[in-house]
């Protein structure tokens, strides 16, 4: 191997080490940041909000970001109060109907076992008379140790339950601390952004300060894109569920709508969170007309989001629709929820990174200078 392919292999793998270890680093740091990096992507996405405050209405730069900060958590929390509230709500009215459907479920149960189930016992019954003791006696024990496996599960079931809703209590106090922490240097960030500013417009003469910047605007726009893109599947998740509710003739298909929504922020279930209990339930009651239609509502609802996530997504993003996909399986499988936010960012970010040929200089690095001709 000649020495100038060597010292591309060399600069190679410092390049992959160094990429791991920046890699490896960013994790580390994240884990004891990340409350002040989700303040600083709420502080991009609530500045515009703050500088409309202060030319247009002339307030103050703290009062305008503090406005700011209340009108978006009163948004929030105003969804998640109407949410629980219809939740509440429709947890009463089936409280006040469950008694009657528990006589229904009960009469079909009772009617199902004497119809199918008790002669099926009774063919088991006579059949197992007719064994010898010893096959008795193995067949007792089988079953014996089947109720015991069984009461097994059941308690190790238990035990998960209570664990997991132990540690959910002993969380809250953790996650109150995080959101004040949040929400503090949520205020400080957004307050302070001007002078954030002025002091990176004094590194323009710098070098690489102009690539940094292209990366962080593009990173912007690539955060609001998803916002938006985000706010149109949901939109169009609420009407396509609003127009069901009326063909299926439902009480207050505002409410429905309004809390399929909600749930379609949920990654994985989405709105399967509320349609399928729901046409389990009607089923149950034996409104088969409503579970039917819930089922076929709930198809539509997941193959419009799957066919148009990709699409609306790169778009808003500066994607195209197969990459968008792919980043967005991606994070799922490499970050779980999160990676349905992180895949699309990273992607936008690499592709910033391309842009400002970063990339570019990277593999020029690799390659190293060009040999210099020699003089004949």
């Amino acid at each position: 191997m000649s020495s100038a392919k060597l010292w591309q292999l060399v600069r190679l793998i410092l390049v992959i080490a160094g990429t791991a270890a920046v890699i490896w680093g960013l994790g580390i740091i994240f884990t004891y940041t990340y409350p002040f990096v989700l303040a600083f992507l709420l502080s991009l996405l609530t500045v515009p909000l703050v500088n409309w405050f202060e030319r247009k209405a002339n307030l103050p730069r703290a009062l305008g970001t503090l406005a700011s900060l209340f009108i978006v958590i009163g948004i929030v929390s105003g969804m998640i109060v109407i949410v629980i509230s219809q939740l509440i709500r429709y947890a009463t009215i089936a409280a006040d109907r469950l008694p009657n459907q528990i006589e229904t479920l009960t009469s079909f149960a009772q009617r199902v076992f004497n119809e199918r189930i008790a002669p099926f016992v009774n063919d088991a019954y006579d059949s197992l008379e007719q064994l010898n003791p010893s096959q008795t006696t193995s067949i007792e024990g089988g079953i014996t140790e089947l109720g015991v496996q069984l009461g097994a599960a059941i308690g190790v079931l238990s035990r998960g339950i209570a664990g997991t809703l132990q540690g959910l209590l002993s969380a809250l106090p953790l996650v109150l601390l995080l959101f004040i922490v949040i929400v503090l240097a949520w205020f400080f960030i957004t307050k302070d952004w001007p002078s954030y500013m002025r002091q990176i417009e004094r590194l323009n003469e710098r070098k690489g300060f102009k690539e940094f910047e292209a990366v962080m605007f593009n990173l912007r726009s690539a955060l609001f894109g998803y916002a938006r893109a985000q706010v149109t599947l949901i939109s169009i998740t609420f009407v396509i569920v609003l127009v069901g509710m009326f063909i299926l003739r439902v009480d207050n298909p505002l409410s429905f709508a309004l809390l399929a929504a909600f749930f379609d922020l949920l990654p994985y279930l989405g709105v399967g969170t509320l349609l399928i209990p729901w046409a389990a339930y009607a089923a149950i009651t034996g409104d088969w007309f409503v579970a039917i239609g819930v089922l076929v509502l709930y198809l539509i609802v997941i193959v419009q989001r799957n066919l148009a996530e990709p699409k609306i997504v790169g778009s808003h993003i500066g994607l195209n629709p197969l990459a968008a996909l792919v980043s967005i399986f991606v994070g799922l499988k490499l970050f779980g929820v999160l990676g349905f936010i992180l895949g699309p960012v990273f992607a936008v970010l690499l592709k910033a990174l391309y842009n400002a040929q970063v990339f570019h200089y990277i593999w020029r690095f690799i390659i190293g200078p060009a040999p210099i001709p020699k003089e004949r």
